[in-house]
């Protein structure tokens, strides 16, 4: 297999791959054998008749448009480890050659994790300041933890805010639509619970569209993924790394605190948990930089 990239503007990247005429014949004959299970020939039990007779039948195109694609899938799959990208959802795929004893040829376009160059974060994290917080005797305990959870986000948010100002990122457009759409599910979640009346109700109160509305999430969306951007940024630039035991404490913690998480992909739970540690430690290593007002 051959594999040449070019960058491309909006953080995506174009692969292009060629695939040995062996390899191909590989996938066709394979291809050829599973429809001959399938396929009924008169004069012939089903799966017995001979591969000539079926690929008679079935026609040759047909066949290797079959074998084509599940050499496509794998290939694609082999190229983007081997040149270490990584992809943000499904290639656009486009065949430039395709015919039995010839190389198979194709080209790939894929949205990308953007490049991104990262200012003096750790000189901007110290100019915040970390506001004292004060209560009141008639104030509880509980009352001050929420003061003190809130004044905490902010702080994290802020120097989020600030740091990703002075960050040179391309956010791919999939990132964003990605985020506005999660943040539209959850507005119907909400809806749904806490208003109990229909979305298509709400759309009514609020005197929009559903694509008006999604629409209208944007600005928020593009600032929500800046800012995990930024993070991810912080903890590559800080080589911020994560251990298995970490990862199977939080995983644990979780399972107990949340019983249907069992019900998840372990792959994708254990994947969630590690962002979820390295974002916490990426945090606390930006607080340890603040000022005291």
């Amino acid at each position: 297999m051959k594999v040449s990239t070019q960058k491309l503007p909006h953080s995506q990247v174009e692969l292009r791959i060629e695939v040995p005429a062996e390899e191909l014949k590989t996938f066709y004959d394979k291809t050829l054998s599973q429809m001959g299970k399938e396929v009924q020939v008169e004069g012939f039990r089903k799966g017995n008749a001979p591969k000539e007779i079926v690929e008679k039948k079935v026609g040759q195109q047909n066949v290797l448009a079959e074998a084509a694609e599940s050499c496509i899938r794998e290939n694609y799959l082999k190229a983007v480890k081997e040149k270490g990208i990584e992809p943000l959802g499904q290639p656009k795929i486009e065949i430039l050659k395709m015919a039995l004893g010839n190389p198979l040829e194709f080209k790939a376009t894929v949205s990308i994790m953007p490049e991104i160059k990262m200012p003096d974060y750790r000189k901007i994290a110290s100019s915040v300041k970390k506001r004292e917080v004060k209560v009141t005797d008639e104030e509880i305990a509980k009352l001050k933890e929420e003061k003190e959870r809130k004044e905490k986000e902010r702080v994290r948010q802020e120097i989020l805010e600030k740091v990703g100002e002075k960050t040179e990122v391309e956010i791919p457009p999939v990132l964003i639509e990605s985020e506005q759409q999660r943040m539209l599910e959850n507005l119907k979640q909400q809806v749904s619970q806490m208003l109990q009346i229909t979305f298509e109700d709400y759309l009514k109160k609020v005197g929009k569209t559903e694509k008006e509305l999604l629409e209208s999430l944007r600005p928020e969306a593009e600032k929500r993924v800046r800012n995990s951007l930024v993070l991810r940024g912080i903890s590559k630039e800080e080589n911020l790394s994560v251990t298995e035991e970490e990862i199977k404490a939080e995983t644990e913690k979780i399972l107990s605190q949340y019983p249907q998480a069992s019900q998840l992909d372990r792959e994708r739970l254990k994947e969630y948990t590690k962002e979820v540690i390295k974002n916490e430690k990426t945090f606390q290593l930006l607080e340890s930089l603040l000022k005291q007002s």
